[in-house]
């Protein structure tokens, strides 16, 4: 891209970023895109008036933790992505491993969960049952409990066939109970072993964490403030914002990764450059439909009108909560294949709930597609 564009685009876009910033939205922001196989991102802005620039990265978790975690067992056929996880490899050689697991549980398939497809709600405010001061691991006997009594209960309202993709974190709760039991071990262990795969991301340098695991420093003065928590009764910074995730200890399968926008990149050029991470990313595209395909295998579709500028819909990605999002374009894209395009926010300090994200989102996602 010519000096003089992209010197205009990275202007735009840091105004972009101070004017929702003035405009309340958020006090913290990062931007970026780039090609996934180029040293250096096209664009890129942050905002930080104080150097903070550690965010939590909410439900983008799930991509980045889960997926690539029920992946890594069916690429090594310890999973099948299509057979209930009773009667996989992994379960018939140790079943041991999943005594305590609900049957209801046991039946789902991997491909039912990544897809939404499990007929579970939504989500439920599990925390009420634990805090992480009366311990967290005795919370998740109960919570297989409690995620089996809702996933038994849809299934006993439901017709026959595959259930409707309904986005659910009670769904990947019950995978990440799934995937502790195979690993035997818990979700932050598995991700520092994928980290350290060869086949994974062992040629990236990692920078991703979850919050209890943030050093103390960086916790206190370089992760991100995401507003005050009425639970909780104090400002969260260096905390996930998820009361479910905090109550299970701060490391899930649906939430608790922090991480910096650079961070980010890295991660995902990693993944991008690596043989198990390259099939996933195949198998995500692969999944790619019409605009109401919104589910992939872990991964979403960025056919929504906030992220659709980012790919014109054949995007895929994730976003968060607090604010975050990004998307990456797949090999065969028409246009402009590996590309990706990040934004991060702290929008939560404007309120659990401000539809004015969207609008953010779409904007930024339109200057970070004019760069790549």
């Amino acid at each position: 891209m010519p000096g003089a564009k992209a010197e205009a685009l990275e202007n735009e876009l840091n105004a972009a970023l101070q004017a929702w910033s003035q405009k309340g939205l958020f006090t913290h922001a990062f931007a970026a895109a780039g090609d996934l196989t180029a040293p250096l991102p096209s664009l890129r802005g942050l905002l930080s008036s104080d150097g903070r620039n550690i965010f939590d990265l909410a439900s983008m978790t799930k991509a980045l933790v889960a997926t690539p975690a029920a992946f890594n067992l069916c690429q090594n056929n310890e999973w099948a992505m299509d057979l209930p996880i009773r009667e996989a490899p992994m379960a018939r050689r140790h079943p041991e491993r999943f005594a305590g697991v609900p049957d209801i549980l046991l039946a789902m398939t991997p491909r039912q969960l990544l897809r939404h497809e499990s007929g579970l709600p939504a989500w439920r405010n599990f925390y009420v049952q634990c805090t992480p001061e009366s311990g967290s691991a005795p919370f998740r006997r109960p919570l297989q409990q409690a995620v089996a009594s809702y996933a038994k209960a849809s299934k006993d309202s439901s017709t026959t066939g595959p259930s409707k993709p309904v986005y659910s974190d009670v769904g990947f709760l019950a995978l990440g109970i799934l995937l502790e039991s195979s690993y035997s071990a818990n979700i932050a262990d598995i991700f520092s072993f994928l980290c350290k795969e060869p086949n994974w991301l062992s040629t990236a340098s990692i920078q991703l964490a979850y919050g209890p695991d943030l050093a103390q420093n960086d916790r206190q003065k370089k992760a991100v403030p995401t507003g005050f928590c009425k639970v909780r009764e104090r400002d969260l910074v260096g905390e996930v914002y998820d009361e479910n995730a905090w109550a299970l200890g701060g490391r899930c399968a649906h939430a608790g990764l922090f991480g910096t926008g650079d961070g980010l990149i890295e991660f995902l050029k990693g993944l991008s450059a690596s043989p198990s991470g390259r099939a996933m990313l195949a198998a995500q595209a692969s999944e790619i439909g019409g605009p109401e395909n919104e589910s992939l295998l872990g991964w979403r579709q960025g056919g929504d009108p906030a992220a659709k500028p980012f790919g014109g819909g054949k995007s895929m990605g994730h976003l968060g909560f607090t604010g975050t999002a990004f998307w990456i374009t797949p090999a065969d894209h028409p246009e402009k294949p590996l590309r990706y395009g990040i934004v991060l926010t702290n929008r939560t300090v404007s309120g659990r709930i401000n539809p004015a994200i969207k609008d953010c989102r779409r904007e930024l996602f339109q200057l970070l597609w004019q760069s790549v």
